[in-house]
């Protein structure tokens, strides 16, 4: 059970994406933000949690198929592929930030926000989380611990939810503070928006290199254990 201590640092990790944080808070900021939002967040973490069950089910069947040593097989290939990915994710996007002077570009479909629909909102929140090229790996390493750690079935279910809470917390905290409608934290989730927008690149240079340095970590520990 020792190595649940590693979910924190993968929630956290899936928390902090800045694309679907921006489109959260383009659709509070919309016409009908209040009622597409709440969809939009909801949806997402829908998604993040069958993801990490997936991973769960997966790794506890794999334990079971091999006496527990096909559980760990699998947190370690996970844990081998993340290192290598998320570095190089991080050396393309630190390759792809806007260069000195140059105005960041939005994304495309920002601007079609203002007129979202609640079920375009479901549907964009199902392409946000289903095409996440950061959230899914640590989704199914997630789910991957804590089907390795042969909880019972309420413990993991437990865990699975705990995970996609944290790992969509900054989709949920916005929509609720967002759908108080007060004119001062509207004015801050646009600042917000803008913000991330202009740092984007910087911001998930940074968090691909957190994530990888933290992967090798695991799996050094994981190999000399």
């Amino acid at each position: 059970m020792s190595e649940l201590s590693a979910l924190l640092p993968l929630a956290v990790g899936m928390a902090i994406s800045p694309l679907p944080i921006v489109a959260v808070v383009a659709i509070l900021l919309s016409s009908r933000g209040r009622v597409a939002a709440p969809i939009y967040t909801g949806t997402f973490f829908a998604v993040t949690l069958a993801v990490i069950a997936v991973g769960a089910a997966t790794s506890a069947g794999a334990s079971a198929g091999s006496h527990g040593e096909g559980g760990r097989i699998v947190v370690l290939v996970l844990g081998a592929l993340l290192a290598v990915g998320f570095s190089v994710m991080a050396i393309l996007s630190w390759r792809g930030r806007p260069r000195p002077g140059a105005a960041p570009k939005p994304p495309s479909w920002l601007a079609a926000m203002d007129a979202i629909t609640p079920a375009r909102a479901a549907g964009l929140g199902l392409l946000m989380a289903a095409t996440n090229s950061k959230n899914l790996p640590l989704e199914l390493k997630g789910g991957a611990l804590i089907g390795a750690a042969h909880p019972s079935v309420v413990v993991a279910m437990l865990l699975c939810l705990g995970v996609a809470v944290v790992g969509t917390l900054t989709l949920l905290i916005p929509t609720a503070l967002g759908a108080t409608g007060i004119p001062s934290i509207t004015s801050a989730l646009d600042r917000l928006k803008n913000e991330m927008i202009e740092h984007n690149a910087v911001i998930m240079t940074v968090l691909f290199a957190v994530l990888a340095a933290n992967e090798a970590a695991h799996l050094i520990h994981q190999l000399i254990a």
